[in-house]
């Protein structure tokens, strides 16, 4: 075979492959699929190339060596490709794979180097994000929902899918409890990078394994569907949750949508957690045995603490923590998870508490204000006293503070114009109201 120049390649595990444990190698002309003997041999040979591959994008020098002795999808992999592209053996390739993985989405399990932004500055290149998350899965070029290739430019952050235009209108029209809509094009600014890798993670693959287990494909709609056709599917399938697997004996260890959820939270498994909200588990939940809230839980179990650290807050004399996505913790909140007020029971990584930190001034800037109320409950909010409105001569004048200060002549002038205005119009309206 001729070689692969890692500058215009990449690896990931292979798409809808015959065979077990196959992962493939795409550039721009060919694509070549491999298959390993073990999942942990086959996420080796992934980790080994994207060594090399970041190795190749910065220009570091890659050893000669002959040419992999490989067979491309029907033999099992003979030789650790690592060795063969950069000079190292696969079990030391492995031991680096956390730091030296590429900051692009290539491989299964690779976390994109982000910084803890609002954003990742997709508003300078708006078809960056497309291209993106097209890329992550090749199902994310046509519709979740009908299999449009049309327009395809719209997700859903908090289910992780891409959508056609009349799709999404469907979505919207359900309300952001069910489907939270965005555009890839028009709304990059608004794309934080937990939830840029939701959808990466997930995407029209994986969902559709959850939103639509049971479905019988022939009841899905076409990119020719009416209207009424796609809401009544849509309104199904994520309102209803039609088409979702239920829990038994038979398919399942858990007996409740909870359990699942807690135990996908630590084992990192997002389409476990993205199951167990469709069976609407309580994305609220509590661990009993540590009581400790879900989120909490799932950004340790995606950045665990070092051991003997504390979870006490950032302090300004340490150093700024490495920001990493929390997808899944982020897949909780967008579906109505609250960042709990009291601090967790198990400690927290440094970069695990900066997305509490933020997440919570963020929910609170968003949050309503209180409901005024004239209970006059102890600890209820009451209604402040309403100013006098007519001249009362016991009044007692207002306080210093609330008093108005002088006018000016113009300021004066605008006031009479106002309020001459004003008694013309109220006297209109009364005299409307003799004629009647």
């Amino acid at each position: 075979m001729d070689p692969i120049d890692l500058r215009m390649a990449s690896v990931r595990e292979a798409r809808n492959a015959e065979r077990r444990f196959c992962f493939e190698v795409i550039t721009p002309q060919f694509k070549r699929v491999y298959q390993a003997t073990s999942e942990e041999d086959m996420s080796n040979w992934i980790t080994a190339i994207n060594n090399a591959l970041q190795s190749a994008v910065e220009g570091r020098g890659i050893p000669p060596a002959p040419p992999p002795s490989a067979k491309s999808d029907s033999s099992s992999i003979r030789r650790d490709i690592g060795s063969v592209l950069t000079g190292k053996s696969s079990s030391h390739s492995g031991q680096h794979s956390h730091t030296n993985s590429v900051s692009r989405r290539t491989t299964v399990g690779a976390r994109p180097s982000y910084a803890r932004t609002d954003n990742n500055a997709f508003d300078e290149d708006p078809s960056k994000l497309l291209q993106m998350i097209r890329d992550a899965d090749q199902g994310n070029n046509w519709c979740a929902d009908c299999g449009s290739t049309s327009k395809v430019e719209w997700v859903s952050i908090n289910l992780g899918i891409v959508l056609c235009i009349e799709c999404s209108g469907i979505h919207r029209s359900l309300g952001t409890h069910i489907s939270k809509i965005r555009s890839l094009t028009l709304d990059v600014n608004s794309f934080s990078n937990d939830i840029v890798e939701i959808l990466l993670q997930v995407g029209n693959r994986v969902s559709n394994m959850v939103w639509e287990a049971t479905l019988d494909q022939s009841l899905k709609p076409v990119a020719q569907s009416t209207r009424e056709q796609r809401l009544k599917f849509i309104t199904a399938k994520y309102s209803e949750r039609a088409y979702v697997q239920p829990l038994s004996s038979q398919n399942s260890r858990y007996a409740t949508p909870d359990e699942l959820l807690l135990a996908s939270i630590k084992k990192n498994d997002i389409q476990g957690v993205l199951h167990g909200i469709a069976l609407r588990a309580n994305v609220n939940v509590t661990d009993r045995s540590r009581n400790t809230h879900a989120v909490f839980l799932a950004l340790a179990a995606a950045d665990p603490a070092s051991p003997g650290s504390a979870s006490s807050g950032l302090s300004a004399k340490q150093a700024p923590p490495k920001a990493i996505p929390f997808p899944i913790a982020e897949l909780l909140v967008q579906n109505g998870a609250e960042i709990p007020a009291q601090p967790p029971t198990i400690p927290l990584s440094p970069a695990a508490q900066l997305y509490v930190s933020q997440r919570a001034a963020r929910q609170a800037a968003t949050a309503p204000p209180p409901a005024a109320t004239s209970t006059g409950k102890a600890g209820a909010d009451m209604l402040g006293s309403l100013p006098s409105i007519r001249g009362d001569n016991n009044a007692a004048p207002p306080p210093a503070s609330q008093a108005l200060a002088p006018l000016d002549g113009k300021e004066r002038e605008k006031l009479h114009k106002r309020g001459s205005a004003g008694a013309r119009f109220a006297g209109k309206v009364a005299s409307l109201g003799v004629d009647r």
